[in-house]
């Protein structure tokens, strides 16, 4: 029996053998957030290259990307909206968020919590829907643009994954980035960072039999 460890501490059973390929789609995994999911953008690609080459997506198969620069934590949230309104559902969500809220509101009590009850929302959304089977939440690292990411922001958004009804796989970027400031170019991450970030997401997805 194989084992894996889930965001919320359980250890979740994947059966006799390794996970089956081709049960979720590309179309199906859906990609939202600020920078760190656009720029450079070889963070996502990376992520479908290792994904072809473990037979988990087909040779041009690509992930939806609805990450946009910029965009705070409710815009994020109705990119998730938008797209799963339409004909394809989405079963996999890959986000990241709340960053940029700091950046344009300041680090408070108020700001912090309306990020973490945004997030919650979504995860609510989510579960109401019930097509999304997994979730993983990547928090940025902190960077000095951004202060208080790992201070602030961390403790919320890492309770509401772990209450989420959906799974939810809260990774923490900090201990990849740490030491390393190559990876990080003012806000985002650098190509050398993207494929960092790239290597920890695919890990959760393997790990957790997420869209294999």
């Amino acid at each position: 029996m194989l084992f894996a460890m889930a965001g919320c501490g359980e250890v979740l059973r994947l059966g006799d053998g390794a996970c089956q390929k081709g049960q979720v789609a590309a179309g199906e995994v859906l990609w939202i957030g600020d920078s760190w999911v656009t720029t450079p953008g070889n963070q996502v690609t990376h992520v479908q290259d290792l994904a072809r080459a473990a037979g988990a997506i087909g040779p041009n198969d690509l992930y939806v990307n609805r990450g946009i620069v910029g965009a705070a934590i409710a815009t994020i949230a109705g990119q998730y909206n938008i797209q799963e309104s339409g004909p394809i559902k989405v079963r996999v969500l890959i986000l990241d968020g709340g960053g940029i809220d700091l950046i344009q509101s300041g680090v408070s009590d108020a700001v912090v919590a309306n990020v973490v009850s945004t997030f919650t929302q979504l995860l609510a959304t989510v579960a109401s829907d019930g097509t999304v089977q997994q979730v993983i939440y990547f928090l940025v690292p902190e960077v000095a643009a951004i202060p208080g990411i790992s201070t602030a922001l961390r403790p919320g958004m890492k309770q509401a994954c772990e209450a989420s009804a959906v799974p939810c796989y809260f990774l923490d970027l900090q201990p990849f980035f740490t030491g390393h400031p190559e990876y990080v170019d003012g806000i985002q991450a650098t190509d050398a960072g993207a494929v960092v970030q790239g290597d920890a997401i695919w890990n959760v997805m393997q790990q957790n039999c997420i869209a294999q």
